[in-house]
């Protein structure tokens, strides 16, 4: 049986163990920009291994909380000394108007409706809360049915007019967006070099893939209103 990308041994020395273009610096970058105290409660929606969660505790102690699916992910974020809890994010465990922040990085293009996961962002966010996220996206009209054969998160990337729809429904406003496209080519460089071959684009570590050109990576930073 192949083993998962991001399960992958070499991918935690990659991109700070991040497992995402651009990786903590990315995240550094963005959360400076942020008004974070103490007393602002953070949720790290798909947290993976922890390190994005680590990261910003750390760093702005804040007090953050992970989620994630894979009951291993979140044993490896509580030994990081975060708590998480294990769920899925189109069904939060959590109160309305909870966060004031959600952090969310390469899920959405997994989920099965966005749409739903939005609500619940907006749901758990206090008003004026803020939603950060990063994903793959077409950067342009573009469907993998075309003739692209991919598997896992690149075979559903975010399409912006979808995206900008579920937002505007789920109760966001003054969304921005900054393109990382080639930080995801610089991933994806590595993880050639590194001998794993894949970026983004197959469940298997064995597989090897080009970059795609009609898919970008993009952050976007959304506030719920008032």
């Amino acid at each position: 049986m192949s083993t998962p990308l991001w399960q992958h041994p070499l991918m935690a020395t990659l991109e700070d163990g991040a497992l995402r273009p651009g990786g903590l610096s990315l995240t550094q970058h963005t959360y400076n920009k942020l008004d974070i105290t103490p007393s602002t409660q953070i949720l790290d929606a798909g947290c993976g291994i922890g390190a994005t969660s680590e990261f910003i505790q750390k760093s702005y102690h804040a007090s953050v909380v992970g989620i994630d699916i894979s009951h291993t992910n979140v044993q490896q974020t509580q030994a990081r000394g975060i708590a998480a809890l294990q769920g899925t994010i189109a069904q939060l465990p959590f109160r309305d108007a909870t966060f004031h922040i959600v952090n969310c990085d390469c899920v959405l293009s997994l989920c099965d409706s966005l749409p739903a996961v939005l609500s619940e962002f907006s749901r758990v966010l206090r008003p004026s809360g803020i939603l950060l996220f990063s994903d793959l996206y077409y950067r342009k009209q573009y469907h993998a049915s075309a003739g692209a054969s991919h598997a896992g998160c690149a075979s559903s990337p975010l399409q912006l007019e979808a995206v900008s729809a579920a937002l505007a429904a789920a109760n966001f406003a003054h969304i921005t967006s900054s393109d990382h496209t080639k930080k995801l080519k610089e991933l994806t460089a590595k993880l050639i070099f590194s001998g794993i071959k894949s970026c983004c684009a197959g469940n298997s570590a064995q597989q090897t893939t080009s970059y795609d050109k009609n898919i970008g990576y993009i952050q976007v930073v959304a506030t719920k209103k008032e």
